[in-house]
Protein backbone atom coordinates (compact mmCIF):
# COMPACT_ATOMS: atom_id res chain seq x y z
CA UNK A 1 0.00 0.00 0.00
CA UNK A 2 0.99 3.56 -0.85
CA UNK A 3 2.00 5.47 2.56
CA UNK A 4 2.72 8.82 1.85
CA UNK A 5 -0.20 11.52 0.69
CA UNK A 6 0.77 12.98 -3.23
CA UNK A 7 -1.77 15.61 -3.11
CA UNK A 8 -3.59 18.24 -0.33
CA UNK A 9 -7.20 16.69 0.54
CA UNK A 10 -9.08 19.39 1.66
CA UNK A 11 -12.47 20.73 2.62
CA UNK A 12 -14.53 23.85 3.63
CA UNK A 13 -17.61 23.35 5.09
CA UNK A 14 -19.87 26.80 6.11
CA UNK A 15 -21.73 26.65 9.09
CA UNK A 16 -23.86 29.54 10.69
CA UNK A 17 -24.73 29.91 14.09
CA UNK A 18 -28.34 29.52 14.78
CA UNK A 19 -30.87 30.05 17.83
CA UNK A 20 -31.38 26.62 17.86
CA UNK A 21 -27.69 25.42 19.01
CA UNK A 22 -26.79 28.31 21.40
CA UNK A 23 -27.63 28.84 25.22
CA UNK A 24 -29.50 31.13 26.53
CA UNK A 25 -26.76 33.94 26.40
CA UNK A 26 -26.08 32.95 22.43
CA UNK A 27 -23.04 31.48 22.57
CA UNK A 28 -22.92 28.23 20.89
CA UNK A 29 -22.59 25.17 22.22
CA UNK A 30 -19.08 23.46 22.71
CA UNK A 31 -20.38 20.12 22.10
CA UNK A 32 -22.63 21.18 19.11
CA UNK A 33 -19.25 22.64 17.37
CA UNK A 34 -17.26 19.25 18.04
CA UNK A 35 -20.19 17.02 16.77
CA UNK A 36 -20.32 18.80 13.34
CA UNK A 37 -16.34 18.79 12.95
CA UNK A 38 -16.21 15.68 14.47
CA UNK A 39 -18.04 14.55 11.05
CA UNK A 40 -16.73 17.15 8.52
CA UNK A 41 -13.12 15.45 9.70
CA UNK A 42 -14.55 12.06 7.46
CA UNK A 43 -14.69 13.90 4.46
CA UNK A 44 -11.08 14.04 3.39
CA UNK A 45 -10.66 10.31 4.46
CA UNK A 46 -13.58 8.42 2.38
CA UNK A 47 -11.44 7.61 -0.30
CA UNK A 48 -9.62 5.45 1.78
CA UNK A 49 -12.38 2.86 2.69
CA UNK A 50 -14.73 0.56 1.31
CA UNK A 51 -17.13 0.77 3.74
CA UNK A 52 -18.12 3.83 6.47
CA UNK A 53 -15.11 5.42 7.76
CA UNK A 54 -14.51 3.56 10.81
CA UNK A 55 -14.73 5.58 14.81
CA UNK A 56 -11.90 7.80 15.47
CA UNK A 57 -8.94 6.41 17.81
CA UNK A 58 -7.64 9.35 19.38
CA UNK A 59 -8.43 13.17 19.08
CA UNK A 60 -7.09 16.69 20.51
CA UNK A 61 -10.03 18.86 20.93
CA UNK A 62 -9.51 23.11 21.65
CA UNK A 63 -11.82 26.27 21.51
CA UNK A 64 -9.74 29.47 21.72
CA UNK A 65 -12.65 31.64 21.32
CA UNK A 66 -16.81 31.56 21.32
CA UNK A 67 -19.17 32.17 18.57
CA UNK A 68 -22.16 33.60 18.82
CA UNK A 69 -25.42 33.76 17.03
CA UNK A 70 -25.58 34.15 13.30
CA UNK A 71 -21.77 33.83 12.98
CA UNK A 72 -20.56 32.53 9.76
CA UNK A 73 -18.13 29.65 10.50
CA UNK A 74 -15.92 27.79 8.54
CA UNK A 75 -14.73 24.59 9.13
CA UNK A 76 -11.11 23.31 6.90
CA UNK A 77 -10.30 19.68 7.25
CA UNK A 78 -7.10 18.66 5.99
CA UNK A 79 -5.63 15.44 5.95
CA UNK A 80 -2.22 15.62 7.20
CA UNK A 81 -0.55 12.60 8.01
CA UNK A 82 -1.30 8.69 6.15
CA UNK A 83 0.61 6.83 7.10
CA UNK A 84 0.68 2.32 7.56
CA UNK A 85 -1.78 2.11 10.17
CA UNK A 86 -3.94 5.41 10.73
CA UNK A 87 -4.99 8.32 8.98
CA UNK A 88 -4.41 12.39 10.87
CA UNK A 89 -6.57 14.40 9.89
CA UNK A 90 -6.61 18.40 11.10
CA UNK A 91 -9.65 20.90 11.43
CA UNK A 92 -9.49 24.76 11.83
CA UNK A 93 -12.79 26.71 12.51
CA UNK A 94 -12.40 30.57 11.67
CA UNK A 95 -14.94 33.42 12.24
CA UNK A 96 -14.96 36.51 10.25
CA UNK A 97 -14.05 39.72 12.46
CA UNK A 98 -16.24 41.83 10.57
CA UNK A 99 -14.37 45.28 11.80
CA UNK A 100 -11.39 44.00 10.17
CA UNK A 101 -12.79 41.72 7.71
CA UNK A 102 -10.01 39.01 8.61
CA UNK A 103 -10.43 35.75 9.78
CA UNK A 104 -9.98 34.61 13.33
CA UNK A 105 -8.97 30.93 14.71
CA UNK A 106 -11.58 29.94 17.27
CA UNK A 107 -11.39 25.96 17.19
CA UNK A 108 -8.46 23.66 16.95
CA UNK A 109 -8.57 19.93 16.46
CA UNK A 110 -7.01 16.78 15.48
CA UNK A 111 -8.44 13.29 14.39
CA UNK A 112 -6.83 10.02 13.92
CA UNK A 113 -8.42 7.11 11.82
CA UNK A 114 -7.56 3.56 11.93
CA UNK A 115 -6.54 3.23 8.21
CA UNK A 116 -7.15 -0.97 8.27
CA UNK A 117 -10.57 -2.04 9.42
CA UNK A 118 -10.27 -4.14 12.77
CA UNK A 119 -10.46 -8.15 11.72
CA UNK A 120 -13.61 -9.50 12.66
CA UNK A 121 -13.40 -11.48 16.11
CA UNK A 122 -13.41 -14.85 15.95
CA UNK A 123 -16.62 -16.67 18.04
CA UNK A 124 -15.38 -19.75 19.81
Amino acid sequence: MHTSTQHIVQTNIQFLVTKKVTNSNGFLHPHILFDKIQTVATYPIREFYTHEVPAIVDYSFKMTKSARVNDSLTIQAQLIQHEHQKLKVRIMVSKSKKRSKTEEIICDALFGFPLKEQPIRNVS
